[in-house]
């Protein structure tokens, strides 16, 4: 079911078309909070900003952060390194995991495209605005970590 959330995340964020209609749902709140400027590309389920993160925007959503709520699932994340440009070793692998470990409620994966990306699950029921402000800042300092990872 998760790694179904991340894919419905990308394939909402760029196989719909930005629509300017309002959204009033509690997730909506959260995301206008933020203090980032988001695009919506589907009212009330997908936002997209590219002034959240300072690792460098590339190919498809590289660099990128998504947010998008699919029933009671709301995921934030974002693809650190996309496929073609991911140089994996033993030692980075090493690595990944670690960070893995390390952060706290965040995900450190490898997509079914092979893209290296990051994420945070939440429960829209029971998320509060705390719980989300924590997530989407962990993601966004999350980022950073395992960019820097990647280029040492």
């Amino acid at each position: 079911m998760k790694k179904a959330a991340i894919g419905l995340l990308l394939f909402l964020a760029f196989s719909a078309r930005a629509v300017s209609q309002e959204c009033t749902s509690k997730l909506q709140g959260f995301v206008n909070k933020t203090g980032y400027k988001f695009k919506v590309a589907k009212p009330c389920q997908v936002w997209v900003a590219t002034d959240a993160l300072t690792i460098p925007q590339g190919e498809g959503v590289t660099g990128v952060l998504l947010i998008g709520q699919a029933g009671d699932v709301v995921v934030i994340g974002t693809v650190v390194q996309p496929k073609a440009k991911l140089e994996l070793s033993a030692d980075v692998l090493l690595k990944l995991m670690q960070l893995n470990n390390e952060l706290e409620f965040v995900k450190v994966g490898i997509d079914n495209d092979g893209d290296l990306f990051l994420r945070a699950e939440l429960r829209a029921g029971s998320m509060t605005a705390e719980d989300f402000s924590a997530s989407v800042k962990k993601v966004v300092e999350a980022s950073t970590q395992v960019y820097a990872t990647l280029k040492k």
